[in-house]
C-alpha cells in the first residue's frame, strides 16, 4: 500500500524528534546531575522561557513538583497580569529578571529554555544569575554557543534550529532530567520508546483529517477548542497546542486571519465555577455548549474512559462539533476511530511530550495547507519534504511589526 504524504510527514517528524533528544541525552549527564543536586539540596528552582517554551518550562518545574512535594518550584513563573503590567512600565526585555530580582539571593537553580538563544529577556535573566554566582539550565537550540558563557551552569543544546523540533526536544529531555531526580530504577528511555512505538501510519490518518478540520475552521471562521479536561501536565500541552493553532499556523500566511482558540479556563473562570458546581466535569460541559456545528474540537485525555472526557465528548457531539482525540488509555470515539489516536503507555508527563509533538505536526500541516491554498491552481500536491520544511523559526522575528512611539 502507497503510504500518504501524511504518515511519511509523521514518519520523519517522529525520527528528527528521536534523533535531537537522543543527541542530547548523550551530551546531558551534566545537565541532570545540576538538577540532581538541586532537589537533592532543597533548593529554590525558577525557570521562564518565551511562547511554547514558557508551557515547556512549567511543564517540567510541575514535574518536579510533583515528585518532590517539598520543593520550592515556581511552575508559573509569573502571572499574564504581571507580564503585561511590567512590559508597559518598563519593557518586556527585563520582565523576568524584574520577577527573578527580589529573590535571586535564595535561588538554588533557574531554567531558562530558548530555541534561538538570543531572546533579550532569556539573556537578562541569565545576566542576574551570573552576576549573582546562580546556577542556570539553559536548554537552547543549535549549538547553544550563541548564549554565551553561563558560569556555574549548563547550556544543554538540542543541535537543531528547526523550532518545533527543538521545542519538542527540550520538553521531552527536560521531562527526563526531572524523572532522573525520583527514585533509582526510573526508566529514562521509556518516552524515546514510547515515541518510536507510536504508529505512523495510523498517526498519519490522524493528522490528516484533523489539518482538514482545522484549515476548513480557519477558512470559514469557524472556532478551534484544545481542552484537556482532567488537567495535569496535558493541560499545558494544551495550552501550547491552542497557541500553536492561534499564533504560529497562520503566521505570515497572506489573506489569513488568526482563528477563534478556545483553550483551558482562565483561573478565574475555572474557580468560579468549580466553587459553584463542584463537579469537575462541570467546566469543560458549560465551555462547550457555546460550540457550534462545524466547530472542531480537540479532546487531550488520559483516558478516553474517564466520567468528565466521555462527558465533554457527548457535550461536542451534541452540538454538531468535529471531534479528535488524543489519548493514551481507554476506547477509541464510537464510530469516530479516525478521529481518535492511541498512543503508547508512558507517564503523564511523557504523554505531554507526545502530545506536543502531534501538536506541532497539526501546526506545520495546517500552515502548509494555507500556503498551498493561496498559490497559483496547478500546484502539485504537498510532499512530505514540503510538510517538513514548514519550521516556524524563520518568522519569529516579526520585523515588519510597527514600533509605536
Amino acid at each position: 500500500m502507497v503510504s500518504s504524504a501524511y504518515e511519511v510527514f509523521a514518519r520523519m517528524y517522529v525520527m528528527e524528534v528521536g534523533v535531537a533528544v537522543r543527541r542530547m541525552l548523550e551530551s546531558g549527564d551534566s545537565a541532570i546531575a545540576l538538577v540532581r543536586k538541586v532537589v537533592a539540596e532543597g533548593g529554590r528552582v525558577r525557570g521562564f522561557g518565551n511562547g511554547g517554551s514558557s508551557a515547556i518550562v512549567r511543564s517540567a518545574l510541575a514535574q518536579l513538583r510533583v515528585g518532590h512535594a517539598e520543593l520550592d518550584v515556581n511552575e508559573s513563573m509569573m502571572s499574564p497580569a504581571s507580564m503585561a503590567h511590567w512590559a508597559q512600565r518598563d519593557s518586556y526585555r527585563t520582565v523576568f529578571r524584574r520577577a527573578l530580582a527580589g529573590e535571586i539571593g535564595d535561588v538554588g537553580l533557574v531554567v531558562v529554555a530558548s530555541v534561538s538563544g538570543r531572546s533579550a529577556n532569556i539573556i537578562e535573566t541569565v545576566g542576574l544569575c551570573r552576576d549573582h554566582r546562580v546556577p542556570v539550565l539553559a536548554v537552547v537550540g543549535g549549538s547553544g554557543g550563541q548564549l554565551g558563557p553561563v558560569d556555574g551552569g549548563v547550556v544543554w543544546a538540542t543541535g537543531t534550529t528547526d523550532q518545533q523540533v527543538s521545542e519538542d526536544a527540550t520538553l521531552t529531555a527536560l521531562t527526563l532530567a526531572a524523572a532522573a531526580t525520583e527514585e533509582p530504577g526510573e526508566d529514562l528511555p521509556q518516552h524515546l520508546h514510547a515515541l518510536a512505538a507510536m504508529s505512523t501510519r495510523s498517526l498519519g490518518g490522524w493528522v490528516e483529517v484533523a489539518t482538514q478540520a482545522v484549515t476548513d475552521a480557519i477558512r470559514h471562521g469557524r472556532v478551534i477548542y484544545v481542552l484537556c479536561p482532567d488537567g495535569g501536565p496535558l493541560a499545558l500541552a494544551a495550552e501550547h497546542f491552542a497557541h500553536n493553532l492561534h499564533w504560529d499556523a497562520p503566521l505570515g500566511a497572506a489573506g489569513v486571519r488568526p482563528p477563534v482558540v478556545i483553550s483551558d479556563p482562565s483561573l478565574a473562570d475555572m474557580s468560579a465555577i468549580y466553587n459553584d458546581h463542584p463537579d469537575p466535569a462541570h467546566a469543560v460541559r458549560y465551555q462547550l455548549a457555546s460550540a457550534s456545528p462545524g466547530d472542531v474540537v480537540f479532546l487531550l485525555a488520559y483516558g478516553s474512559d474517564s466520567r468528565t472526557v466521555r462527558q465533554a465528548a457527548d457535550v461536542a457531539f451534541q452540538t454538531g462539533a468535529h471531534v479528535y482525540l488524543l489519548h493514551r488509555d481507554g476506547p477509541a470515539l464510537a464510530g469516530e476511530e479516525r478521529r481518535s489516536y492511541r498512543l503508547p503507555p508512558v507517564g503523564d508527563f511523557g504523554l505531554g511530550c507526545l502530545v506536543q509533538s502531534i501538536a506541532h505536526m497539526v501546526c506545520r500541516t495546517t500552515r502548509a495547507t494555507l500556503e498551498a491554498d493561496a498559490a497559483p491552481p496547478g500546484g502539485s500536491e504537498l510532499s512530505p519534504h514540503d510538510l517538513m520544511t514548514q519550521d516556524l523559526a524563520p518568522l519569529r522575528e516579526l520585523s515588519s511589526t510597527p514600533q509605536l512611539s
